[in-house]
């Protein structure tokens, strides 16, 4: 497939291409993922929010961490919710995931509704970072828990995406911005992931997780 017709896709996957990317993501990310939901934390009757969650393959790792856990989420992708929503249907019926259309931005929730939030490489894309971090802190219960997972920009080892609509961020970028806002600190951990394959090539991914408190 066409490097420059996928990467177009990433920020609002669109139709059977939209779909056939997202399931490439899903092998390219599937470390990112785990390791995001393991640091989340999740125990019985959470309430949990992913942000951008694609087409919702990870959403039964996160419900079979307890019992009672309740899982929202949103995209901005009208394709990856129909997706989602067809991958996740006994799950839905049964009351235990509602996923809807909406942006980091503008997120339809009252304020304090869920007690542990994530989000895994959409932080590209954001139009306004500040406000969208400030949204999410907005709808995070008191001592809630938010996981910021993405791949800091390295030279020479990074996935270049940076023309298609990315904007890369290192590791001072993100810090610099989060204190900009009420978040605490608790932790920045990096991982070097798993080799993957990617346009003919093995690359050892750097990942890194910011663990946010309110």
């Amino acid at each position: 497939m066409d490097f420059e017709k996928i990467a177009r896709q990433l920020a609002l996957p669109t139709g059977s291409l939209g779909v056939e990317v997202a399931l490439g993501m899903n092998r390219l990310n599937k470390f990112i993922n785990e390791t995001t939901y393991d640091l989340l934390e999740v125990s019985d009757s959470d309430k949990v929010l992913e942000i951008g969650l694609g087409n919702g393959e990870y959403i039964k790792n996160i419900l079979n961490y307890g019992h009672d856990i309740f899982f929202t989420g949103i995209d901005i992708s009208g394709t990856m919710i129909r997706e989602a929503k067809q991958k996740n249907d006994e799950f839905i019926k049964a009351g235990f995931v509602d996923l809807i259309l909406a942006s980091i931005e503008n997120m339809p929730f009252w304020e304090e509704t869920f007690n542990k939030i994530c989000t895994v490489n959409t932080i590209y894309f954001w139009n306004n970072p500040y406000d969208a971090l400030k949204e999410v802190y907005r709808v995070l219960a008191k001592d809630g828990r938010f996981i910021l997972s993405y791949r800091p920009y390295i030279e020479g080892q990074s996935l270049d995406f940076s023309q298609y609509g990315f904007k890369e961020y290192k590791t001072e970028d993100v810090t610099s911005l989060v204190q900009k806002t009420n978040f605490n600190i608790i932790d920045v951990k990096r991982y070097t992931e798993p080799p993957v394959a990617f346009k003919g090539q093995i690359h050892n991914l750097v990942s890194e997780y910011y663990l946010l408190q309110k």
